[in-house]
């Protein structure tokens, strides 16, 4: 199969037919394919034609039928006029009623066309949607752009992402609408150790492809304009510009009068173009780079499954060329396997080093990017190098840069401009990775600038404390004394409420976590910026990230002898213990926690640490000690007339009342503490009572009346934005009152949701009930098999978390399963399993389904053996 989608006609053939390449329907069939994005593969599935055939017709080397032009006509879907021009293009002459449009372009002129284009790459991957594009610029070209001038397209991309290589592809697919040739010049505007041609050089050089002797060149710019451009009225030339430096050097190069279309290429983005279809370049996707990287290595280089492609790969960013060096590397040298050119690869800081082969060079074309930059942008790209994490803002950069809000973005947009930064979000900026490398390699070279970058990390760290600061504030769900470490900085965005605070931790988490997590961050700075975190990882996760990050920071207060951050650390890492279902653990250093902040005298603080601790004490069996931290984190949060915590410590001893079966106390003070939520406009917590009104509904017999509750509980949650444990919560609540009411269909949707909640938040207790709950939907829903297969999972989750009541309920459960299915042996071992377990965590319910399954059970049986029936054979009927 042929690598390139073009006809190859030898320049001695095209003479011998008056320098015109005819329209063959291979090229039409080929154009008509790249135009719906389609490989030859893709179209053989769709048509029914063999992929061998399509290769042989768009090569040339086979007569198409009338039958497969049909079906392939039909697969592209095309309109009249297109499946005409197809058909009549095959046949052997054309019937005498053609239409003028569709016969072959006809060369304007005698003198031979000249036929410039360099060689096709028969590596080239990827870019369909790219080609559809341009080829419908060649379609378009006789016809002129929208002023009625010749068609441009100028297609911009860092260096090394394949620009030339789909000029030079696209040129080569649509040329036989340009029968009076296809001119190439290369400016050379990063060319190695030589200036860009001036477009006076590259006239000079165009003139003379047009048959134009160097003594009728004129020596003016304005004029060997004005003789190209006659030149090329009233033809069909096509006009391939590579390596352009900018609009300045290109626009004397371009034709003006219809027919004609120029394909530029060039670093930069030439806005300055205005009647220009411009077209940024990307890089390839994951497996487009793979397949490049595959051609490139050579037939059987590389093994299908090899997992270290997918490294390789990720190091090359999807870079062609960074592809194609790999790929040679591999290609040239059998012994290297892939796994070894990993490893090489990587370490960031010496990862340039092995992008090059004998003729390429990734740093030189980084470098001849660096040359064409000013001194002012050099520094600017520099000190972008210092940002942590993957991407910035234009606050951000501002802050790093020193400079207002307006100023930051024009720089950033010049860097744009040279395709040194990507923006694939609206507002934030990044590096590729491998520009990124390089530039960490640009460090400063002088005491002076060298200072100049430490002062601009400070402030870019000062920035990202001083707006995380607020942010928690206006999102935290505590009241908590912070000492204030840096100062305010200058340009900051407007956090006017939770809402927006959220979004903004949400947008730069990433960077936040990198700067914590930088060997060069001052431990005072990482602290500072973990404590910020704390609150949204805590309502939003993943709890595991939250955790780690927690860890470090009590290790970090511990070595610096900081008592506030390590009373914050334990608090902190306390919560996500309790969160991960750690209890025992939880237990422990919230119990530190609540201490540390009684020494400093930080009473709030102790308060919430205390009221912490009362759940972690409950979810351990112990209501009284845990009724006891509650009292006690009440009275200090009414001290200090902290009215949120009032309510914190009332929404949990409703919880224990509730518990407890003392319904009406529960509900007085669950009612309390939604008035104290309503009161200081806490939604979390305005949710979190309401969850608890909707239990107490439910428990007092009224089902809608608590679904109802629930309902508004996660549209609080879903308002907030991100999988929450709230949310989960809500949708397990509402899940199980579909489920008693008969809608078990609706309720396994629910669970669901919510089992996807508890994953992405890293909640396991919670993904544990919720893999029960979906069990018991799909057992209602008649699906034995799958509630099996949940309850497993369920069961295996709750042993792993040590809770003996999740564990009882899935015993009970699997043991009605059995009976079902007529094993009440199994069922039975199931229910005195249960029942253990229940007495050891005084679960009152589940010890009394046990009872109640091995009562069942046992009659069940023991009227099979009266009956002479075998056991085995049963199926038990459990009462409702």
């Amino acid at each position: 199969m042929p690598d390139s989608d073009h006809v190859e006609v030898p320049r001695k053939a095209a003479e011998a037919m008056g320098s015109f390449v005819p329209l063959t329907v291979g090229a039409l069939l080929s154009e008509f394919r790249l135009r719906a994005g389609w490989t030859q593969q893709h179209l053989a599935e769709r048509s029914g034609v063999p992929v061998q055939a399509i290769s042989a017709l768009e090569a040339g080397r086979q007569q198409p039928s009338l039958s497969s032009l049909t079906y392939l006509a039909d697969a592209l879907a095309l309109e009249a006029t297109e499946r005409r021009q197809l058909l009549e293009t095959a046949a052997p002459s054309s019937p005498a009623g053609v239409a003028q449009e569709l016969r072959p372009p006809q060369p304007s002129s005698a003198h031979p066309a000249p036929m410039q284009l360099p060689m096709d790459s028969r590596t080239f991957t990827g870019r369909t949607r790219e080609l559809g594009e341009l080829t419908t610029l060649a379609r378009e070209a006789s016809h002129g752009s929208a002023a009625g001038m010749a068609v441009i397209s100028a297609i911009d991309g860092m260096g090394g992402v394949g620009k030339s290589a789909l000029a030079i592809r696209a040129a080569h697919a649509m040329r036989y609408r340009f029968p009076d040739g296809q001119l190439f010049v290369d400016l050379e505007a990063h060319a190695p150790g030589r200036s860009p041609l001036t477009a006076h050089e590259a006239l000079a050089w165009l003139l003379r492809s047009l048959g134009v002797p160097n003594g009728s060149i004129p020596p003016g710019l304005s004029e060997r304009t004005a003789v190209f451009r006659d030149r090329l009225a009233g033809t069909r030339t096509l006009i391939v510009l590579d390596n352009a430096a900018d609009t300045a050097q290109v626009r004397p190069l371009l034709p003006e009068a219809p027919g004609c279309l120029a394909l530029i290429t060039s670093r930069q983005y030439l806005a300055g173009l205005d009647d220009a279809h411009l077209l940024t370049l990307d890089v390839l996707d994951e497996a487009a780079a793979t397949d490049l990287l595959h051609k490139t290595a050579g037939s059987n280089r590389i093994t299908a499954q090899d997992p270290a492609v997918a490294d390789l790969i990720r190091y090359s960013a999807g870079l062609p060329l960074a592809v194609r060096i790999l790929g040679a590397r591999l290609r040239h040298h059998p012994s290297l396997t892939v796994a070894d050119l990993a490893e090489q690869l990587r370490s960031e800081p010496g990862r340039l080093d092995h992008l090059q082969d004998e003729d390429r060079n990734l740093t030189r074309v980084f470098d001849s990017s660096w040359d064409a930059l000013t001194s002012a942008e050099r520094q600017r790209l520099t000190l972008l190098g210092q940002v942590p994490g993957p991407d910035v803002d234009v606050y951000a950069a501002a802050n790093l840069l020193g400079c207002d809000l307006r100023t930051a973005e024009r720089r950033l947009d010049a860097l744009l401009d040279h395709n040194l930064l990507l923006q694939r979000q609206a507002g934030r900026y990044r590096f590729h990775d491998l520009v990124g490398a390089y530039v960490r390699t640009r460090t400063s070279t002088t005491a002076a600038t060298a200072e100049a970058d430490h002062s601009a990390s400070a402030r870019l760290l000062d920035f990202y404390e001083a707006t995380a600061r607020r942010a928690d504030r206006l999102i935290a769900h505590h009241s908590v004394t912070v000492d204030k470490t840096c100062p305010e900085p200058e340009v900051v965005p407007d956090l006017s409420d939770a809402s927006e605070a959220r979004a903004w931790i949400r947008a730069e988490l990433d960077n936040l976590l990198a700067a914590v997590r930088a060997t060069e961050t001052p431990p005072a700075r990482a602290l500072a910026l973990t404590q910020a975190l704390g609150e949204f990882l805590q309502q939003f996760g993943p709890w595991s990230q939250a955790a780690e990050l927690h860890s470090a920071a009590l290790d970090t207060a511990r070595d610096t002898g900081d008592a506030r951050a390590l009373a914050h650390a334990q608090w902190s890492l306390g919560r996500i213990r309790l969160a991960n279902s750690q209890y025992q653990a939880a237990v422990e250093i919230l119990d530190e926690a609540a201490e540390s902040y009684r020494r400093l005298g930080q009473q709030v603080e102790e308060a919430n640490a205390r009221w912490n601790l009362g759940r972690a004490l409950q979810f351990t069996n112990a209501p009284t000690d845990a009724a006891n931290q509650y009292n006690q984190a009440l009275t200090l949060y009414r001290l200090n007339g902290d009215i949120n915590g009032e309510a914190h410590a009332q929404h949990e001893l409703a919880r224990l009342r509730y518990l407890d079966k003392d319904l009406p106390a529960a509900e007085v003070l669950e009612a309390q503490a939604l008035a104290a939520y309503q009161q200081t406009a806490n939604r979390l917590g305005q949710a979190n009572a309401l969850l608890g009104l909707g239990r107490i509904r439910q428990a007092q017999g009224a089902p809608e009346a608590a679904a109802e509750l629930f309902e508004q509980v996660l549209a609080i949650h879903q308002s907030l934005g991100g999988r929450t444990l709230g949310e989960a919560n809500a949708l397990i609540s509402i899940g199980r009152i579909r489920q008693a009411t008969g809608k078990p269909a609706v309720a396994a949707e629910l669970y669901e949701q919510a089992l996807a909640c508890y994953r992405a938040i890293g909640g396991r207790q919670g993904e544990a009930n919720a893999l029960y709950d979906l069990g018991r939907a799909q057992q209602d829903l008649g699906d034995k098999v799958a509630a099996s297969d949940l309850f497993t999972q369920a069961k295996a989750l709750f042993q792993e978390l040590k809770d003996p009541h999740g564990t009882a309920q899935v015993l009970n459960s699997t043991g009605s399963l059995l009976a079902e299915i007529a094993r009440p042996q199994g069922a039975l071992a199931c229910y005195r399993r249960a029942l253990e377990l229940a007495r050891c965590s005084g679960s009152h319910d589940e010890e009394a389904r046990a009872q109640n399954g091995i009562s069942t059970v046992l009659a069940a049986l023991s009227e099979a053996q009266r009956g002479h029936k075998p056991g085995d054979g049963l199926m038990v009927r459990h009462p409702a």
